[in-house]
């Protein structure tokens, strides 16, 4: 029996809030669109009229767009904090569970989760902590939201305005534009990620780093020394032979304290720091040991290797289907709103080529995953609001670029 959690646990124990943040960033992309569409799809003449009235028009669909996005922010935030809640609960109660079983079978008494206040206000605090990360990146992605909806109306403006390009080439080009960026979150590195993929890696990190916390404190309570690691084929590699290489320290035995000379530190797996163990969307799991049995594989480190490329690919070819899926359903929401017909006759061909592009990515994922002995992954690919009348309504229209090509 695996006495820890599992990679497989961690992977999926937070696809609920992804959907919740994936809803949301769909649900602000359309309102974006639909606005500036709003704005700037009646035609030419109205996009060019008196610039006072129109920046004062701009400023205030700016003002109502985000209380609108505040106002489904606030909904979605109820639902999010259930998600979390809901999801680190039910991992501690498992990651405890297991612990469990290894002292009880050493003669010891531990107490449930639920019954101990210590492990208690521990997982509250990193509740707490990881909902905080949600309101944050929620509240800078509705200030950008805002701030790409005036800048894309003001681009538009100025180009057009200015002679330097025609009116329905300035507004296919922001319309793809925002479709493109979607709706992101930055961090102070500069990094940005979508809203979802924030959320994502926040709330297992969250979860992992609240295990690993209880973890420890019920291995202090217990004075256990012995600890074991997780193993999963395709852990991270660096060829560093250090904290920041996952398959080097994977699926062994480890001393708490380091006194207990069989084994290596337990400090070597870098708990506590961002590349180490229970760091950013680490799915490893540590817990206490017995020194003899141990359930998880030692892989090749070639094989291990092999895997971890190839898996980093298959999230390549992933992370771009759904990022094509959102331009699309983005692209679609533009022509479903526009009301300027030679616009409209544009943007729909810009919907049908996007549309093309994401059929070719799926055949091309397939067939990375048929070569590869590699399992489909559907849900890694699928987005929020996405279902069967949104894939046919692509299938046809890349079906129209194909024949409009040949």
């Amino acid at each position: 029996m695996v006495n820890i959690l599992s990679p497989d646990f961690l992977l999926h124990v937070a696809e609920g809030s992804e959907e919740v943040a994936s809803l949301l960033h769909q649900d602000i992309l359309n309102r974006i669109i639909e606005r500036i569409m709003l704005r700037l799809g009646r035609g030419e003449d109205y996009l060019l009229s008196a610039v006072d009235k129109w920046q004062l028009e701009v400023l205030t669909d700016a003002g109502y767009l985000l209380e609108d996005i505040q106002r489904e922010i606030a909904k979605r935030t109820k639902l999010q904090e259930q998600e979390i809640r809901e999801a680190m609960i039910d991992a501690g109660v498992k990651n405890i569970q297991y612990d469990n079983a290894i002292y009880e079978a050493a003669g010891l008494s531990p107490a449930p989760l639920m019954q101990s206040p210590y492990l208690m206000r521990l997982m509250e605090r990193n509740y707490t902590a990881t909902v905080g990360e949600w309101r944050n990146y929620t509240r800078t992605t509705a200030e950008a939201a805002q701030r790409t909806f005036i800048n894309a109306l003001d681009k538009a403006y100025n180009l057009t305005a200015s002679g330097a390009i025609g009116y329905t080439q300035a507004v296919r080009e922001l319309i793809n534009e925002v479709a493109s960026e979607g709706v992101t979150v930055t961090y102070p590195t500069g990094h940005t990620d979508t809203l979802e993929t924030a959320a994502l890696r926040a709330i297992r990190t969250g979860i992992s780093q609240a295990c690993g916390q209880i973890t420890d404190a019920r291995l202090e309570e217990m004075d256990w020394d012995i600890i074991l690691t997780s193993s999963h084929l395709g852990a991270r590699v660096t060829g560093k032979e250090d904290y920041t290489d996952h398959s080097w320290w994977q699926g062994r035995f480890y001393s708490r304290t380091g006194k207990d000379k069989r084994f290596p530190p337990f400090s070597v797996c870098g708990m506590g720091l961002i590349e180490g163990i229970h760091g950013i969307n680490c799915r490893h799991s540590h817990g206490a040991g017995d020194g003899i049995n141990n359930p998880f594989e030692h892989y090749d480190t070639e094989e291990n290797r092999k895997a971890y490329e190839t898996q980093q690919r298959q999230r390549a070819l992933e992370r771009r289907i759904r990022k094509t899926k959102r331009e699309v359903m983005t692209l679609k929401a533009a022509v479903d709103n526009v009301k300027d017909e030679k616009l409209k006759f544009a943007l729909d061909m810009d919907y049908q080529k996007k549309a093309a592009l994401l059929a070719k990515q799926n055949k091309a994922y397939n067939n990375f995953c048929e070569e590869n002995n590699l399992k489909r992954l559907a849900d890694r690919i699928s987005i929020a609001k996405w279902g069967r009348e949104q894939a046919a309504a692509a299938r046809g229209a890349a079906r129209r670029y194909e024949n409009a090509k040949s």
